[in-house]
C-alpha cells in the first residue's frame, strides 16, 4: 500500500488534529497512546467519539498510525511513515519564521509530461511539488527558490511520472514581476494580516480563568492555523518580497500566545491519559516554539 502525501493527510480536518496531537504533546515518546484518551482529547476539539474512532481507523489503514490491542484496550502509536511527517513538519515549525537563510540567485526548476488522460497522476504531481514549495512558472514547468530539484525529482518519480527533468539555474522572464509572480504574494500578506488581527483579539496573554479544555482546543486552533501558511507562504527568500514582510513578526507573536496556553494545555492532555493509564501521564510533554 502506497503511502499518502503529508498534504493529503492534512486536508482531513480530523486527521489533522489527530497527527498534531502526536506532534504537540507525544512526539518522540516511546510508548503508543491509548486511543480512549485520544478520543477523549479529540472530543475537547468537537470531534464527536464516532468520528475520532473512525478517524483513528482510516489514519491506521493509512499506515500513518500502528494500532493494538491487549485485552480490551486499544493503543495507538504513529507509524514510521506517520513519524517522519511529524518530523518533516517540525523541522518546519522550528524554522519558518526563525531562518532567514540568504539566497543564491538560482531557482529549482523541474519539468515533466504527463499525458492529459492520465488526470490522476497529474493532480498527484501537483500536490506533491506544491508541498515543496514550488509554482508554475508555465503548464509543466514547476519553479522554486529553494535547492531541491533533487527532492521534486524523487518525488515525481516515486508517484510514477516517467518523464521529468530537474536543474537549479539562474532565470530571467518577461513575465511582469519575474518568477516570483508564480506564486500569490499579495494574497498571503491579506492572510498574514487576517492572522495578526485575529492573534491581537486574542490577545498577547492567557486568561487566568480559562479552563484546561478552553487552553488545549485553542492552542490546537492556533496550530492548525498557523500550519495552514505552510501552503499560503513557501519561504521565498527576503530578496524576492516587498518591504516589510510579516512572516516573522506573526511568526514571534503566535508563538508567544501559542506557549502561553502551553502549561494549561498539557495538563489537559494529562489527564485525559491519566484517566485511562495513569502511569502513562508524565510522558506528556508540549511542544515550545519560543527560545
Amino acid at each position: 500500500m502506497s503511502a499518502p502525501s503529508p498534504a493529503t493527510v492534512r486536508r482531513a480536518s480530523p486527521a489533522r488534529q489527530v497527527l498534531t496531537l502526536f506532534g504537540d504533546y507525544w512526539w518522540d515518546v516511546a510508548e503508543p497512546l491509548p486511543s480512549g484518551a485520544l478520543v477523549s482529547a479529540l472530543g475537547d476539539l468537537g470531534i464527536k467519539e464516532a468520528a475520532a474512532r473512525a478517524t483513528l481507523s482510516r489514519l491506521t489503514r493509512l499506515e500513518l498510525l500502528v494500532g493494538d490491542r491487549v485485552g480490551r484496550r486499544t493503543t495507538h502509536r504513529l507509524s514510521e511513515r506517520g513519524a517522519a511527517i511529524i518530523a518533516e513538519e517540525a523541522f518546519w515549525l522550528d524554522t519558518f519564521g526563525q531562518v532567514e537563510a540568504r539566497w543564491d540567485g538560482l531557482w529549482s526548476v523541474v519539468a515533466f509530461s504527463i499525458p492529459e488522460s492520465r488526470r490522476a497522476l497529474r493532480h498527484t504531481a501537483r500536490s506533491r511539488l506544491k508541498w515543496l514549495g514550488y509554482a508554475p512558472l508555465y503548464d509543466g514547468m514547476w519553479i522554486s527558490p529553494r535547492d531541491t530539484a533533487d527532492e521534486a525529482m524523487a518525488q515525481l518519480r516515486d508517484a510514477g511520472v516517467g518523464d521529468v527533468t530537474a536543474m537549479r539555474a539562474r532565470l530571467e522572464t518577461t513575465t511582469e514581476g519575474g518568477p516570483q509572480a508564480a506564486w500569490d504574494v499579495a494574497g498571503a500578506r491579506e492572510e498574514y494580516d487576517c492572522f495578526a488581527d485575529e492573534l491581537a483579539r486574542a490577545g498577547s496573554g492567557v486568561d487566568p480563568g480559562a479552563t484546561g479544555a478552553d487552553a488545549f482546543a485553542e492552542r490546537s486552533r492556533l496550530m492548525l492555523a498557523w500550519q495552514r501558511f505552510r501552503g499560503i507562504d513557501v519561504g521565498l527568500p527576503r530578496e524576492l518580497l516587498p518591504d516589510g514582510w510579516p512572516r516573522v513578526e506573526v511568526r514571534r507573536r503566535f508563538a508567544e500566545l501559542y506557549d502561553g496556553l502551553g502549561p494549561a494545555a498539557e495538563e489537559r492532555m494529562r489527564s485525559h491519559i491519566a484517566a485511562i493509564s495513569p502511569e502513562l501521564a508524565p510522558a506528556v510533554r508540549r511542544r515550545r516554539l519560543g527560545s
